[in-house]
Order: structure tokens, then sequence, then C-alpha cells
């Protein structure tokens, strides 16, 4: 197996140059298509989502908001993008809000940022009330939306250029963006137009894709932002903005998209849906017995995975090709059940601070349970505890207000991840866990958690696990699929079963399972100290 060369995309080092750049190479060709009503879609181009960002800047700059800080918040639409869009490309940073978060949250974030200005979805009018007893700053409501573009529009109509002449540096900070986190409070990642636009252009060079897609991923999380988005306007490719969850099966039919951007949650999802309706039709044993036979012919270069398959394909629309995986690490069990199906996933990772996206897998190159190859904006290497260190045009500029954290994190321009992993032979990076997860046992060897875990998930029934040292053995803390009826039943003797083919220092020693699932971040990662 040999790598192959980057695709090629002209460099841009802001948003508003990626942005024109689109504009000019792609000019009427869909860029966005989002639902107006129930029965109307309404397509944008990219040259049109150029005109009207730029009017939705000039009338903001009209109304004083210039070199601002605007916190956003709302569910992904056309207008929370033009609103990025704007801010950004006029020299303001933005503040993407999780539309998750409490009241208290969300004024706590606008203050420790500073922001002035809020721009919400309707939806969420009566947090902005809320936000304004507390805070002195601006609101605009997004269903004002199209009156200030409107408005910008006749402006520049009229001779306007306060916002067309702004010049942005790559350097200039774009957003700060809150982690989660699994403990302690927020840190505001300070990012840069060059981070964001290093970090989609590598992205777009690591991988190719073709068709329209379908946007799932929140645009307030990085990943969605840079690789749903951003890595788009290199590719010039139609996104749809999905406005549910609930709606996602009749937006799979209504555009069928040939890839998807997800995260493992997502994809993990998909995929018990197949099997749930294939057991619900009784097809279970037909749809196994299917992959076992597609899975030979494939192996002999025979592949007939699109007709084998077809009726489970066409739940996705069936056009779907690709899906690039990303914000945690996913079972390879998973990537492996698509394949089978004729549907490629693509591993990759990617970290908050460093905008986010570090190394994908490829298209043609595509590594075994690795998280892919390192993208060419950044560097990747381990120290001597095998902590991922990462240098390059997409690390942070540090956080806000936070010189001592930033100054942990980040030296001589090498960012600590607090991941654990390794570079292989082929150039690929893999993961084996948090630092702070290590279980340290007595004899003092360090053991991964994640590594427990999954081995863990090799149990089918086994649907969220954390692992964690009890009394001076390795414990697990289970949560089972509810609609396996034997799962507690087998339990026991599928742990021994597991603890027979571990190594003695990685066996479990004691299990805990759960009546709930674990309590989690707003992105759906377990907060393992609950």
């Amino acid at each position: 197996m040999k790598n192959y060369p980057l695709y090629e995309h002209q460099r841009v080092l802001t948003i508003r140059e990626l942005l024109e750049y689109a504009a000019e190479r792609f000019r009427d060709k869909t860029a966005l298509v989002y639902p107006k009503s129930r029965k109307e879609d309404v397509s944008v181009s990219y040259q049109k989502l150029r005109q009207d960002v730029y009017a939705l800047g000039t009338a903001l700059f009209r109304r004083g908001y210039r070199n601002i800080k605007a916190g956003l918040l709302g569910e992904n639409s056309y207008e929370w993008i033009l609103t990025h869009f704007a801010v950004t490309c006029g020299g303001g940073v933005i503040v993407p809000l999780d539309k998750d978060l409490s009241s208290g949250d969300i004024v706590y974030l606008l203050k420790d940022s500073g922001c002035t200005l809020l721009v919400c979805s309707g939806q969420y009018a009566d947090i902005a009330e809320e936000v304004k007893k507390t805070l002195t700053i601006d609101c605009i409501s997004m269903c004002d939306m199209a009156e200030l573009v409107a408005e910008g529009k006749a402006l520049m109509e009229n001779g306007g250029t306060a916002y067309t002449s702004v010049t942005v540096q790559p350097d200039d900070m774009a957003s700060i963006v809150y982690t989660s986190g699994t403990t302690g409070k927020p840190k505001g990642v300070m990012l840069s137009h060059r981070n964001f636009t290093a970090s989609a252009w590598g992205a777009a060079r690591n991988i190719r894709v073709t068709g329209p897609s379908v946007l799932i991923l929140p645009l307030h999380h990085c990943f969605g932002l840079s690789a749903a988005l951003y890595a788009e306007f290199f590719y010039g490719q139609a996104v749809y903005i999905n406005k549910s969850l609930k709606n996602l099966s009749k937006d799979f039919q209504k555009i069928k998209p040939q890839h998807l951007f997800a995260v493992p949650l997502m994809i993990e999802t998909l995929y018990r849906q197949i099997r749930a309706a294939a057991r619900k039709q009784g097809r279970e044993r037909k749809l196994k017995a299917a992959v076992r036979c597609s899975n030979i012919l494939l192996r002999c270069g025979i592949d007939v995975r699109k007709r084998l398959f077809r009726s489970v394909r066409d739940a996705f629309g069936g056009r779907l090709e690709l899906i690039v995986s990303g914000g945690a690490p996913l079972n390879e069990e998973f990537v492996k059940a698509f394949r089978s199906l004729g549907i490629s996933v693509l591993n990759g990772y990617g970290i908050t601070e460093c905008a986010p996206i570090v190394a994908v897998n490829r298209n043609r190159f595509s590594v075994q349970g690795s998280v892919g190859v390192p993208l060419c904006c950044n560097t990747v290497k381990t120290d001597e505890n095998g902590e991922i260190l990462v240098k390059g045009e997409n690390v942070m500029l540090g956080y806000y207000h936070d010189t001592q954290e930033t100054d942990r994190v980040l030296s001589d321009g090498w960012f600590r991840t607090g991941d654990i992993g390794f570079i292989d032979k082929h150039g690929a990076l893999h993961l084996t866990g948090r630092i702070k997860n290590l279980i340290i046992l007595g004899n003092g060897e360090n053991i991964s958690a994640e590594a427990i875990e999954k081995e863990l998930y090799t149990i089918p029934y086994v649907k969220e696990a954390v692992a964690y040292r009890d009394n001076g053995v390795i414990a697990a803390e289970l949560f089972l699929d509810g609609e396996i009826a034997d799962a507690r039943d087998t339990l026991d003797e599928d742990i021994r079963r597991l603890n027979r083919r571990l190594p003695q220092r990685m066996q479990i020693g004691s299990v805990v399972v759960r009546e709930t699932e674990f309590p989690k971040t707003t992105t759906k990662k377990i907060i393992r100290k609950k």
C-alpha cells in the first residue's frame, strides 16, 4: 500500500479569500440549499452567497457593528452561515454558542468573551431576553436577516464601500470557540483566519468528495464548520442544510447525498438502524449472509455491493459513497460494516485547538485502525510518553485571556494535544487514549482506558463503556442495548471469554451495569468524572 500525491487546491489565507475564491471559480454552481417550507427549498449559488454576505456585512457596519465580538446562537441555517461569514469577513470575531447550553452558561460565555452583540434564531428568542436582563448587549434576530440583507444591498447600490473595502489579515482572530471539555470550565480557543483556512485546505488535499452532501454536524463545533462547510468551498459541491435530525431520512431521499461528514455516534446510530430494520423484517440472518458472501467476492476482485445491498443503500438515498468521521474515535467494526455495504468510511482526527483537523485517511490510502495521515498544513510527532504534538498553520493563537494555560500546552509552536498515540511505518497516526484517562496499576504500569473500552465494544450489546481502576483492579461500567433481551444473562460469560484473550494486565476484575446512558457533554462525549 502506497500513498499518492495530494489533490490540488488553491491556497487561500483568510475566510474572505475562501469566499472570493469559491464565488469566482464556481460562480452559478449551487453552494447551499435549505428548506423554506415543507414543500419548497431555496438554492443559493456561490456568487449569490458572496453578495448576501457583503450586503449583510454592509448593513451591520452601517448600524455600528464593526470590529466587534458577536455571539451566534441557533440551529444550522442559511442565516447562521451568513452571519458567520459577514462578521469574520469584515474583521470581526464570532463566538459560536452551543444551542444546548443553559441560558446561564450562554451568559457566562458572552461575558467571558466580551461580546457586544448576540445574533440568535427565533427559536432562541427567550434566551436572548434572559441574556439582556443580565448583560448590556445588543441582540439581532435571524428572523430580521432578510431585511438587513436588503438594507445592505441598497447601501451598496448607492456606492457604499465601507464593508467591501475592509482588509482582513491571515493572523487576525476570526473566532473564539469554547471547548465543552469533560473536566473543568470551558476554555476559549482563539482561532485565526489562517487556522481555519489551513485546516479546510489541508483536508481537501487529503480527500476528494463528489456530489452533494447533507449538513448534519452542528456548525458551532469546529469539525462541522471546517469540514462540512469550509472544505466544501474547495470542492464546489452543494450542501443541503438539515434543520433537524428528525428530517434526516426525508432529506436523504430528497438530496441523495454522495458524501457525508459525521461523528461516530451518528455513524453507529445509522448502522444500528440498518440492523434494527433487518431484525424487524426478519432479514437479519440474510443480511449477515449477504455481507459474508460480498466480502468473499470482494477479495476475489468482484464487487457486487451496490447491487446486493441496494435496498439498504436506498435508505441513504441510493448514492452515498463516502462518510468522513471525526470528533471522536470510531470503532473499526463500523468502518468494516459500512465498507461491506459499499460505503467507505474514512477515519480522521482533530482537536478544537487545531481548527480542528489534524489527520484523516484518504480515498485510496486508508490504513486500518488509524486516523489517517497528517494534513500538509501541520507536522505531527509523539514525545517520550507517547503524547501527540502538533505544529503548523492550523494551531491556535492561544486561549483567550489565559496565558498560563496557553504556555502549558504551547511550546516552541508545538501544541500538546493530551492524546496518546503513535505513527506507523505508513506515516499514519494511531490513537491509543487520553493521558487523563490512563489507568495506573499497582506495579506502576500504565494502561489506556480506551484500549480496554475498545475490547468491551466487541461485545455486540455493549452500547457504552467506561474503564477505570477500582480497589486495585480494572473495573468497567457498562450501558447495554436494551433491545437484546438476554444481554445481562450472557454478560458474565462474555466478560470471562474476553478476559481469556486479553493479557493479564488488561483483564477486567469487576463490572457494573448502568440502567441509563452515561451523562455526556453537548458534543456527546461521556463525562468520565461522573
